[in-house]
């Protein structure tokens, strides 16, 4: 290990412990108190962020036709009355979006955040689930072997 990476996983350390500290003493779970512990649950979780990529997540695939679930932060205009709805059509675009815009953009920044962090929480059960299932196929073996 160089001297850089050796500072900074002190640095890294302190901040993970002051974080613990943090948690612990706005009411976390007591369990959080044992810095081994909180150590492999920061493990966890960091993985799980790394591993947060569209792609590399099993829920979204289970959940189906992204149209069913995921937000659509995108305006489309459109309508269901034919050629009488081409005025209201009109209206949305040029006269209330303009003095929605506002409005709508700070919706969109807000939508985006949520869909960070619904993309990170579906890594993190993914994790769990991994490591649920690892746990339980030891506790078989052990059981099968008694």
């Amino acid at each position: 290990m160089t001297a850089t990476e050796q500072v900074m996983s002190e640095i890294q350390g302190r901040v993970r412990e002051r974080v613990r500290a943090e948690l612990v003493r706005h009411g976390a779970s007591g369990a959080l108190e044992d810095p081994a512990l909180f150590a492999e649950i920061d493990a966890l979780l960091r993985t799980a962020i790394e591993r947060s990529q569209p792609s590399a997540l099993l829920l979204p695939e289970l959940l189906g036709d992204p149209s069913t679930w995921r937000l659509e932060t995108s305006i489309k205009y459109q309508t269901h009355r034919g050629a009488a709805g081409a005025p209201i059509i009109f209206v949305k675009q040029r006269i209330l979006m303009p003095l929605l815009r506002w409005f709508y953009e700070f919706n969109r920044d807000n939508f985006e955040r949520q869909r960070r962090i619904n993309q990170v929480l579906f890594a993190c059960v993914q994790e769990l689930a991994i490591e649920t299932t690892r746990l339980r196929r030891e506790l078989r073996e052990l059981s099968g072997r008694q």
